[in-house]
């Protein structure tokens, strides 16, 4: 099978979808418009030859893409067509203009690897043809999942293809899927002078220590890394050589680890003289480890902008042991994501004090801070106590936290600048003496409207439902107490009844009167109708 179509994905630039779709259909070319290309096909294809004969005539004999920025090559054993196409949508910001089917390959079950002079051929020239189409492309994207089986032989033209697509750019990704062999060997040595790397590995080990080592060997070039992790040990690689000799990333600017590792071996450190990141704006670890001390923070200090860190008890202790965060320490902090997770099981409320005061410590005039605590929580939450005179944070997701409606308003009064709250579903809790269910609407606004100006969104999306209109007057009611809050994101389980509830207590006597209010309340991440 060649190669089977070639999407082409354009930015608006004060265009709308139908007029790109209109121009195409009407036969003016849209190529030249062209930000983003996916081509999808099978490798056989490549290595016998078809796949240049296809793209070298019509329709795309003489076509080229003088806007495109990024390539991706889908690497699968057959097409489904448009649904295909469906499923692997790559976004609302993009537009996807052609499903172009090229036939069959009558010669994908000839021995074609066999003769590897004239495989290499075929490589070379495919990939030349390419650059001839998009000659400006500097992000090249590998997804080799759903990869066919095939001799080993076949798993080195493979290295070899995806090499060569590599030295056509200094951005590269790469996607490994479930299906797919771990048999390639890039020729490391070729890649050079990259400035990012991406690696997804889907929980798998296979290829991450080559492309640890294809880190290393552009570590003097490299300004953004994202490593999606299996196992921890292999991280030692990207600060130390197998010499254990240092890596120093003097360009790096955004390091992304993430996935959920298994910790396969003890933390691990770089030596105490080795500073890895020294110029580190942007950090995001996902899991804990894989260093035990210091090596994520040595020298960045006064470039750090964007961090987000798990945080529990033994990083904590880390932090401190190392005074990481001193005050007036991180002058260009911006943003501060805590996740707390705690290995020790504790669910007591003062390791959620703990955490949350050292999280005012960091960078206090940071604009952004982000809070996620999914750790049990058995005490009830005192946040005026907790957090003083100090509540700075913006986005707070507590999704073990089962509260009443009460203890939501106290917290958001506690917070001034909180604008983002994710809850398990809220009931109602006590109703104040003296006040009915049809009165509750007038002493909440009597008693506590405004309170939040900040508050925009409340995330409920999971809990037991006791009662779906206990649920929708709780939001309505904190709809009437926060001026400014318009979105909520429905439970996961029958949110099609969450919405219907909404809907009949907006039209009940209670809440009619403040309908028009009420009106303007949208539902967070749900495709389904509004209110």
């Amino acid at each position: 099978m060649p190669v089977d179509y070639i999407e082409e994905h354009y930015f608006g630039a004060g265009h709308t979808d139908k007029d790109y779709r209109t121009l195409n259909y009407l036969g003016y070319p849209t190529h030249h418009m062209a930000k983003d290309i996916s081509v999808y096909l099978n490798e056989r294809t490549v290595y016998s030859g078809m796949a240049l004969e296809m793209i070298s005539r019509a329709p795309y004999a003489g076509c080229s893409f003088p806007l495109a920025c990024k390539i991706s090559f889908i690497f699968v054993k057959e097409m489904g067509g448009e649904g295909m196409v469906e499923n692997i949508a790559m976004g609302e910001d993009f537009w996807m203009d052609e499903d172009i089917e090229m036939g069959e390959d009558t010669r994908a079950d000839e021995d074609f690897w066999k003769d590897p002079l004239r495989v290499e051929t075929n490589i070379a020239a495919f990939v030349k043809r390419i650059r001839q189409m998009a000659p400006l492309a500097s992000e090249i994207l590998v997804r080799a999942s759903d990869r066919d089986r095939m001799p080993r032989i076949a798993s080195w033209h493979f290295s070899d293809l995806a090499t060569q697509l590599y030295l056509l750019a200094n951005r590269v990704e790469y996607y490994y899927g479930l299906n797919t062999d771990d048999s390639m060997r890039l020729q490391l040595y070729l890649i050079c002078n990259l400035t990012h790397i991406s690696y997804t590995s889907y929980r798998s080990s296979y290829n991450v220590y080559q492309f640890i080592q294809l880190t290393r060997n552009n570590a003097s070039t490299l300004q953004s890394l994202d490593l999606e992790c299996a196992y921890v040990s292999p991280l030692l690689g990207l600060v130390q050589d197998a010499g254990a000799n240092h890596v120093t990333y003097p360009c790096l600017q955004t390091l992304t680890l993430w996935g959920s590792p298994v910790p396969d071996e003890p933390g691990q450190s770089a030596s105490r003289g080795a500073v890895p990141f020294p110029i580190l704006r942007r950090l995001n670890v996902e899991f804990e480890g894989p260093f035990d001390d210091d090596t994520f923070f040595r020298g960045n200090a006064a470039t750090l902008e964007v961090l987000a860190m798990p945080l529990s008890p033994s990083s904590l202790a880390m932090l401190r042991q190392y005074r990481v965060f001193e005050p007036g320490s991180h002058p260009k902090l911006q943003s501060v994501k805590l996740t707390y997770t705690d290995e020790s099981g504790s669910q007591s409320l003062a390791s959620l004090a703990e955490a949350m005061q050292f999280m005012l410590k960091i960078g206090p005039d940071a604009p952004v801070r982000e809070y996620d605590h999914s750790e049990p929580l058995q005490d009830q939450l005192d946040f005026p106590a907790l957090l003083g005179d100090h509540a700075c944070i913006q986005v707070l997701s507590l999704p073990s936290w089962s509260p009443d409606l009460w203890q939501v308003i106290a917290l958001i009064k506690s917070l001034p600048l909180l604008s983002d709250l994710c809850t398990m579903l809220p009931w109602l809790g006590p109703i104040p003496d003296g006040v009915t269910m049809a009165a509750l609407p007038e002493h909440v606004i009597s008693n506590y409207a405004p309170v939040g100006k900040a508050f925009l969104r409340w995330s409920v999306n999971s809990g037991h439902v006791d009662s779906y209109a206990e649920i929708a007057t709780c939001v309505l009611l904190l709809v009437l107490a926060c001026p400014n809050f318009d979105r909520v994101s429905p439970p996961y389980f029958q949110p099609e009844m969450f919405i219907e509830q909404m809907e009949i207590a907006i039209a009940s006597d209670p809440f009619k009167p403040y309908a028009a209010r009420l009106g303007r309340l949208m539902f967070h991440g749900w495709k389904g109708r509004q209110p």
